[in-house]
């Protein structure tokens, strides 16, 4: 077997893994940080914790509700559950919806409310390192107008901000929950 070869290399790990063991310290890698989705909202980077999600759908055959504020942009039908839809451009305040066939949902994962929300796109998977943290979230505030009440913290990677919505005081929000 050569030098290099895959096993070579793994057994190399393991190796190292035991003796960092015996320290009482482990290897850190990208995987054991908090699982985040990360999507866009107006050419502002937005995550949230991909436990709160269910799934990331396209928003197809949506069902506009009348008389409603004009960031519920109607119910859509995911495996026979209905799911409202909402608009966090227009919830934020940006004042320009996002275009519903060429958004993502997230649709949310939480049993009491059959939610989604309605993004420009959807990145990915992304972790973060804990020295990537903004420090200074308070200070751009104004930036994320209407989700400002609803972003706690972020990280600075990738050379942008990412911003964390906290999912689970926006839906408990007075602001989300009343359409009308």
């Amino acid at each position: 077997m050569s030098e290099n070869s895959p096993f070579s290399l793994l057994e190399e790990l393991r190796d190292d893994a035991k003796a960092l063991a015996a320290q009482g310290l482990s290897y850190s890698t990208q995987s054991a940080g908090i699982k985040n989705i990360a999507f866009v909202v107006n050419d502002l980077y937005f995550y949230c914790e991909a436990e709160h999600v269910k799934e990331v759908s396209v928003c197809e055959n949506l069902m506009l509700v009348p008389q409603t504020k004009a960031w519920m942009r109607g119910l859509i039908n995911s495996k026979g559950v209905l799911y409202s839809v909402s608009d966090l451009s227009l919830l934020a305040g940006f004042g320009r919806p996002t275009p519903a066939n060429k958004g993502h949902l997230l649709l949310i994962n939480d049993d009491s409310s059959q939610s989604s929300l309605l993004v420009n796109r959807v990145v990915g998977f992304r972790y973060f390192e804990e020295s990537q943290k903004l420090t200074e979230v308070e200070s751009k505030q104004e930036k994320l107008d209407g989700l400002s009440a609803y972003v706690d913290s972020g990280y600075h990677a990738e050379g942008r901000d990412w911003f964390n919505l906290n999912v689970t005081q926006l839906l408990s929000s007075e602001q989300f929950r009343e359409i009308q």
